[in-house]
């Protein structure tokens, strides 16, 4: 990345300006990103400072190609991975071919489907099928505030923020008939996001004796615009050439068309009252009219969410011993609605490709919804003492109610209907113990971070009411997905990251696992209440440190973070044990044998093919996912601006993150994350691995 900024002003105008690129190439052939960005701001202050002008305007560029995250489809690393050992990878380096038949080069992959993941060329997949994103986006702001008198002003902002976007893949002839016909396929994605925004504040700040007071109030708008259409086919006449002209009509071809409307009108006020600057009261309340809620029950009724807050400086009114130099304590209480997502209260309708024809959603339309509603405390102390030491502890308690769930209900043509029963829990602490010295031109400055969460999931549907047969209806337990046999099930008691296992390997009387006569076992699909729980996705604690040490010019920095607990899957090591290529299917094959039981030898083609075939038994691809790491380091020297002719400051540093992992028991990074999904959280199928990063940074301040 390369950024250049100037500001420059007076008492009455500064201004702003800067560039910034970022240009990156990925560990994939033909694997890029690229984005520009570009950035403009101004304040002026005019009519003896009664009015204040605030402009701002922002342009950026951003291309990508060819991204991978997981998968088995478009991942050039099933292929890789399950290459077999024996054979020459260089040889596929040449990943296309002539063919007279259809006169134009062809993917060349003499190894057809293996592992069944419906793998090609890793170089045809990033070379000749290429998927692209061309997006623009614009954010465009200005505040105008006029001063009324001192501690009185009157605000209103507006801000536009645009982006335009271009997808398309480009699959070649050549492509496995899953994704493209013989002559290519060709899809074009154009979306338009709109955002605006606008708000009107009063601000009031001045002091009564004792009192300092901080007032404002105010309304806003937020409305949002999204347009989407798509054309996806498979090319027509001309081979490789990708237009939406050049579509067929008559095989595969696909037209489709989102939007989204969404307006969100709102009231605040909030106020903060300081008495003999040691006591704070904090007050917010704040109603929301969400077009989301535009055809449910409420109508055009507003949900309004408060909050509290108190916090006092102790030290200031207590006498504490000559080593406890400052105390804060402080408290609140929050409360904040959200709206669920739009068009859940009328009936949608989806286009069916067979049918070649729009029908209604097998999802009942429930107008019966409320908005989700977050209630937390939170308390807290700041300390200093010692003179170089600084302590902060958090507590926090927050429950969230009205969660939505879909559950399978069905009735008559529904399939589904949406429930708001949910309710979670989250509670959690936080500390953080810092400390900072210096000794002549040596300074030292280290903190230790450390952070807990404990999710629980304290209701379902317990006496649900059925809308479309007025029943009474609970669900002790909701399949949220993931990926094969491995799933996220809630269950009341239970966290939001929960998984379990929907199979396991079949028992004998004595529970012992079953080897059948061709020396190999067995699996058996559970019923619902004997689902296997492998654990949570979710951590049990963060810890971090981090040390800066400074000498006269020279800095130098490292943070070491720490994830505790939780679990995570690998369907990645699964395949490669199933298709043979692992390390462990490597020594089980050495040893002639693979120990069940205790004494009971089974061949390893009878247990991998069985434990690791189809979706594999996921228990026994479980991991913990507790690891310890260097995250970043870097060492820096400055030049003094006095050996340069006063000209600048020159800064050159040297970066790494992400350098060692000192602990980790997973066969991938358990930090790695390729989908932002709650329910697909922890899971790795042929994820691209985690990257050591290592870069060189030079700044000049002029």
């Amino acid at each position: 990345p390369i950024s250049l900024s100037l500001s420059t002003g007076n008492d009455k105008s500064q201004s702003y300006i800067s560039v910034a690129t970022t240009n990156a190439t990925g560990i994939m052939p033909n694997n890029d990103y690229d984005r520009y960005n570009f950035s403009f701001r101004n304040t002026t202050n005019f009519l003896n400072n009664k009015f204040i002008l605030d402009t701002s305007a922002n342009y950026i560029i951003q291309n990508d190609k060819n991204m991978v995250s997981q998968g088995q489809y478009f991942n050039p690393l099933t292929s890789l991975y399950l290459f077999p050992r024996g054979e020459d990878f260089s040889d596929v380096a040449v990943y296309e071919r002539y063919d007279d038949l259809s006169g134009v080069n062809t993917q060349y992959w003499p190894y057809g489907d293996l592992g069944g993941v419906s793998s090609q060329n890793p170089y045809w997949i990033m070379n000749r099928m290429n998927r692209e994103n061309d997006r623009r986006r614009y954010k465009l702001a200005a505040s105008l505030q006029y001063n009324i008198i001192e501690g009185l002003n009157v605000q209103g902002r507006v801000s536009i923020d645009n982006t335009e976007s271009k997808y398309t893949e480009k699959f070649h002839a050549g492509t496995v008939g899953n994704f493209a016909g013989p002559k290519g396929r060709y899809k074009e994605e154009n979306r338009l996001d709109r955002q605006v925004y606008a708000d009107v504040l009063a601000n009031f700040n001045k002091t009564f004796n004792e009192f300092n007071v901080t007032a404002n109030l105010g309304a806003s708008i937020k409305d949002l615009r999204m347009e989407l259409t798509s054309l996806h086919g498979d090319l027509n006449n001309v081979t490789n050439h990708f237009t939406i002209e050049n579509l067929t009509r008559s095989g595969y071809y696909k037209v489709d068309a989102d939007g989204l409307k969404r307006q969100t009108q709102s009231v605040f006020a909030n106020a903060e009252i300081g008495w003999r600057s040691f006591l704070y009261l904090s007050l917010t309340g704040r109603a929301d009219w969400d077009s989301s809620l535009a055809l449910s029950e409420r109508g055009n009724k507003p949900f309004f969410y408060p909050s509290i807050g108190l916090s006092s400086i102790l030290s200031e009114v207590i006498d504490l011993p000559e080593w406890f130099s400052f105390l804060k304590a402080r408290f609140s209480f929050t409360s904040v609605g959200n709206a669920y997502d739009p068009y859940l209260t009328k009936v949608r309708y989806v286009y069916d490709d067979q049918l070649d024809q729009y029908k209604a959603e097998s999802l009942y339309p429930n107008s019966d919804l409320k908005p989700e509603i977050t209630k937390s405390y939170e308390a807290g102390l700041n300390m200093r003492f010692f003179k170089n030491f600084e302590l902060d502890v958090t507590y926090y308690n927050a429950k969230t109610m009205n969660q939505t769930f879909n559950p399978e209900l069905p009735v008559g043509e529904y399939a589904r209907i949406y429930i708001q029963t949910g309710a979670v829990r989250n509670q959690g602490l936080e500390l953080a113990l810092n400390y900072n010295n210096t000794w002549k031109d040596f300074t030292w400055n280290t903190g230790v971070t450390y952070s807990m969460n404990k999710n629980k999931i304290l209701t379902l549907a317990d006496n649900a009411i059925n809308p479309i047969t007025g029943e009474k209806f609970s669900i002790s337990s909701l399949n949220m997905g993931g990926l094969g046999s491995t799933r996220f099930i809630l269950k009341e008691g239970g966290s939001m990251g929960d998984i379990y296992s929907l199979m396991d390997l079949k028992r004998d009387a004595n529970g012992a696992v079953y080897i059948d006569e061709n020396n190999s076992v067995v699996t058996e699909s559970l019923e619902a209440n004997n689902y296997i729980k492998l654990g949570s996705v979710l951590p049990k604690g963060n810890l971090a440190w981090r040390n800066n040490f400074s000498w006269k010019n020279i800095n130098v920095a490292f943070l070491v973070s720490a994830r505790l607990g939780g679990v995570v899957f690998s369907r990645t090591q699964a395949v490669l044990d199933n298709f043979g290529v692992s390390e462990a299917s490597a020594a089980a094959r050495d040893k002639g044998y693979v120990s069940v039981n205790g004494n009971d030898r089974v061949n390893p083609e009878g247990w991998y093919s069985v434990v690791a075939g189809g979706t594999a038994v996921p228990q026994y691809y479980i991991y913990s996912a507790t690891n310890i790491r260097l995250q970043e380091a870097s060492i820096g020297y400055t030049i003094p601006r006095k050996w340069l002719g006063n000209v600048c400051d020159i800064k050159v540093s040297l970066i790494g993150r992400n350098l060692w992992m000192i602990y980790n028991k997973a066969p991938f990074d358990p930090e790695s994350v390729a989908s932002t999904d709650n329910f697909y959280q922890g899971i790795d199928y042929f994820m691209m691995p985690s990257l050591r990063n290592i870069g060189f940074n030079l700044s000049f301040k002029f």
